[in-house]
């Protein structure tokens, strides 16, 4: 089988997992209001799948008691019926006002914990799977795919939410866990199977995190990741509040601004990869400050916010491939599977940190996880200045140089 073709697979299961989780974080502010819970508990259910995210991904990633591909298939079976699971559950609360608030809650919330342990699979043995057919001189391709989709997938998520919340709020788990379901099939039917041990090959990570080279690309990501989080899990709640609209009319007004910022995501990629050629320095500087700009807007101008989406996804695009090839641009060949699994990790943390932050301050003040999120943005801009500057002068370069 020709590899582009294996390539585009894995990038496809990768990206419609990323779509899955994605989806989940701007309905749950209206869902949860619908069905009684309170902005601290709906911030508990993002943060525990992003905390068993994490978990699965380490365990499933060492998992060797069948082989890869029935594995990677009975994950994305059983995290589907996770996702289906919870939709009816909800769709069940919604419709009757005799469940009991505290068993509800924990219902949801053990459902999503299993959900966000059973996806953390997904992208570590799509990872395995490209580490396994890739060649030196391919393998650094694999990975640069293999991350635009976790990019893309956690952007076009909530966009694919507010798209279908028009029909229901829990359709988007059900359109999600159906192209889940297709993706799956295709990968059953055209990929061979093959022992773990044929692929699993230079499993121990060479490279440390805390390592200089990629410590400040890792950050950017990481504080991105919590910040995207803490704006999503809350905006539906504050666009309530703010606009005064109901459940409805909420995500149709999320679900335009957040096409809009999952088109720009993309926009500015090609941009970046066909057209500027910019170092990631550069690059990093213009999204950060994109992504601080529109973070601003939704403070300031909550009636014109589809402006401050288009320029959030914008910074977005620009700070994901940022901080992304920085790092890989920043170490050797043989270092690259170690800084892909970093960067696949850092929207899990953020997943797991950033709602509950999100949801803790914001029930102090409607306006702190905004205003967080741009004082975390301008912090990284001075980083990514110093870093520069840094570089510049044990280089014995001019501090008014050009160069980067």
């Amino acid at each position: 089988m020709d590899l582009k073709y294996k390539f585009m697979m894995m990038f496809m299961i990768v990206l419609c997992g990323m779509i899955s989780i994605a989806a989940f974080n701007p309905i749950i502010g209206p869902l949860s209001r619908m069905i009684g819970l309170n902005e601290i508990e709906s911030g508990c259910l993002v943060s525990v799948t992003g905390m068993c995210w994490l978990i699965g991904g380490f365990f499933w990633e060492k998992c060797t008691f069948m082989s890869r591909k029935k594995i990677l298939a009975m994950i994305m079976f059983v995290y589907v019926l996770t996702l289906i699971g919870f939709g009816l559950l909800a769709d069940a609360a919604t419709n009757s006002s005799t469940w009991n608030h505290t068993v509800l809650f924990w219902i949801f919330f053990v459902l999503r914990a299993v959900a966000g342990f059973f996806f953390g699979g997904i992208p570590a043995q799509a990872q395995a799977y490209v580490m396994g057919w890739t060649t030196a001189d391919t393998r650094t391709k694999g990975m640069a795919l293999f991350g635009a989709a976790n990019g893309l997938g956690f952007v076009l998520g909530p966009a694919l939410s507010g798209w279908l919340a028009s029909i229901s709020l829990t359709a988007p788990m059900y359109a999600a866990s159906t192209l889940l379901v297709l993706i799956a099939l295709w990968f059953i039917a055209y990929i061979p199977d093959a022992p773990v041990p044929s692929i699993q090959k230079q499993r121990k990570l060479s490279l440390s995190p805390m390592d200089a080279r990629i410590r400040l690309y890792l950050w950017i990501g990481f504080v991105l990741s919590i910040a995207l989080n803490m704006v999503q899990v809350t905006i539906g709640f504050y666009v309530q509040d703010q606009l005064g609209y109901n459940a409805a009319q909420t995500m149709q007004f999320i679900g335009l601004g957040l096409a809009l910022s999952g088109v720009m995501v993309v926009a500015s990629q090609v941009i970046i990869t066909r057209y500027l050629k910019s170092s990631p320095r550069l690059v990093l500087l213009v999204g950060l400050s994109c992504v601080a700009v529109g973070l601003l807007g939704f403070l300031l101008f909550i009636h014109q916010a589809m402006i401050a989406f288009i320029i959030l996804g914008f910074g977005i695009g620009f700070t994901m491939l940022g901080y992304s090839a920085g790092a890989s641009m920043s170490v050797q060949h043989h270092e690259q599977r170690s800084v892909a699994t970093y960067i696949a990790a850092l929207q899990g943390g953020g997943a797991f940190v950033g709602p509950v932050i999100g949801t803790i301050l914001y029930t102090s003040h409607i306006l702190l996880p905004y205003g967080l999120g741009i004082s975390l943005m301008m912090i990284l801009l001075l980083f990514v200045i110093r870093k520069n500057s840094n570089r510049q002068v044990a280089q014995g370069i001019p501090q008014n140089s050009s160069h980067d």
